[in-house]
């Protein structure tokens, strides 16, 4: 893995990959990743949580040699236990965008893009340089008609979510950033009350992605949110964090077993748990479709009527 030395000329944007203890998720996150357009221009950061299962770092040096730019930060320990996964993801952004030339994109361990991600990406952010951030997933938020056209996008507020997300490095420095703190890491619940007063977002939703949505929201349609009608990416986590279940075997066994699942969609429905979370964790076409021309475009405002304030 290359020096950060080069990173910090801010030189490339970033792509920053929190990860814990799916290993077997995260090979499958790489092997797409490494395949998608633009990939060889960006900075890699990975942020293995503390207790992570080493075999995370094992998948991450397995794919080094196809990323031109990565490496390896491990966060400060966080001393709160509620907030600890936020605490590497909002700290994660704070690094990234130190170190990104103009853009940041965050990626779970259990998101799959497809080969355009980061160009459908950079597409809208140019042609909506006011956004908040844009999103590649599917919108579990509202009911948003079927439109496969790769070059539609519509425009949203209050609809952040944590999967497949880019957002201009301003945003974080400007708009994120000034709530990463301690109070915030010890008390989220107290502290979003007092911040966030009049917010919408169910007051138990307050860990990373719940903080933003509200950041979001206090933004409102100055800085709203880009969702593809058509996705580039989908959430492959049937197993892990509030999901229920395990996986038994070695680390190519498990590799090997959620490839079987996660890339067809009646074996994601029959895999997850709870059906609140089929949702999002639907396959989506990998490969780039045909394309007419380089320019997005917008529909109207997305006005369905949302979801409750948590999902």
């Amino acid at each position: 893995m290359r020096s950060s030395a080069v990173a910090r000329e801010r030189t490339r944007d970033v792509v920053l990959i929190p990860c814990w203890r799916r290993p077997e998720f995260l090979w499958h996150c790489l092997e797409n990743l490494t395949q998608a357009d633009g990939i060889e221009q960006l900075q890699v950061i990975f942020r293995p949580d503390h207790g992570h299962d080493p075999a995370i770092l094992e998948v991450i040096s397995e794919f080094a040699a196809r990323l031109a730019d990565s490496e390896v930060d491990v966060p400060p320990r966080c001393p709160y236990r509620r907030t600890k996964q936020s605490a590497n993801v909002l700290t994660g952004y704070l690094l990234a965008a130190a170190r990104a030339r103009a853009y940041v994109f965050m990626i779970e361990e259990d998101i799959i893009v497809a080969r355009d991600f980061f160009r459908w990406h950079y597409a809208v952010q140019a042609a909506e340089p006011e956004l908040f951030c844009s999103l590649s997933t599917r919108n579990t938020n509202r009911v948003v008609p079927a439109n496969d056209d790769p070059r539609l996008y519509y425009r949203t507020t209050l609809d952040y979510c944590s999967l497949g997300v880019c957002f201009e490095r301003s945003v974080i420095t400007q708009l994120i950033a000034p709530h990463v703190r301690r109070e915030y890491f010890q008390d989220p619940s107290a502290y979003c009350a007092r911040h966030f007063p009049s917010s919408q977002v169910s007051a138990g939703y307050v860990e990373q992605d719940g903080l933003i949505r509200r950041v979001q929201e206090a933004q409102g349609e100055r800085r709203p949110i880009a969702y593809p009608y058509r996705p580039r990416a989908y959430h492959a986590g049937f197993i892990g964090y509030h999901r229920a279940g395990r996986l038994e075997g070695s680390l190519r066994e498990r590799i090997r077993q959620v490839g079987s699942i996660i890339y067809n969609s009646e074996s994601m429905r029959q895999a997850i748990a709870n059906p609140e979370h089929i949702a999002d964790s639907i396959p989506v076409p990998l490969e780039t479709p045909p394309w007419q021309t380089l320019w997005y475009r917008a529909l109207a405002q997305c006005t369905d009527k949302p979801a409750e304030m948590r999902a």
